[in-house]
């Protein structure tokens, strides 16, 4: 497998490769947990082109991709907080996804994307930096808690009629 990988900013001719790894590997990581019309319903609702152009024309909103070649590996989002919670007065980023391809994790891609999420919610004056996690995704969390994330809450994450539940995590930034 090739280990290069380059990061780049997302532009908006990106939309259609965002949303295609936002859907893939949704369903590749949590596709089995659901039945099929809640999941079609979620990724058609979440991971559509015009979705992601929104997203890329927020001034909000940033998104980061690692490139493995020619193609996207992996991505993350940061922007404002719509976690389902009190964040308090202080400023707050909201990590909204750090998506790689299984074929890809392992090398190094999540963490550097995360690396990058925490650095500019500290440049852009943030004070604490919110995400929501599946209470049993033990990877995910185990790497945020590793990088100084604790659990502060939780909520219940509409996928199709499916609710989940998931853990609100932060890690305090100044």
């Amino acid at each position: 497998m090739d280990r290069d990988l380059t990061f780049r900013d997302a532009q908006l001719k990106d939309a259609a490769g965002l949303a295609e790894i936002g859907r893939e590997t949704f369903a590749e990581t949590f596709g089995d947990l659901y039945p099929p019309g809640d999941l079609r319903q979620f990724l058609d609702e979440t991971y559509s082109v015009s979705k992601m152009e929104v997203d890329l024309n927020d001034p909000e909103i940033e998104v980061r991709i690692a490139m493995a070649g020619k193609k996207m590996a992996a991505y993350c989002k940061i922007g404002p907080c719509k976690l389902p919670m009190d964040i308090g007065p202080e400023p707050a980023l909201e990590l909204h996804r750090v998506y790689v391809y299984q074929a890809r994790q392992g090398v190094g891609a999540g963490r550097i994307l995360l690396a990058w999420a925490i650095e500019r919610a500290r440049q852009r004056g943030a004070k604490n930096l919110f995400l929501g996690v599946w209470e049993s995704n033990e990877r995910a969390i185990a790497l945020y808690e590793s990088r100084g994330f604790e659990k502060v809450g939780g909520y219940k994450f509409k996928v199709g009629d499916t609710l989940d539940d998931e853990f609100i995590m932060r890690l305090r930034l100044a």
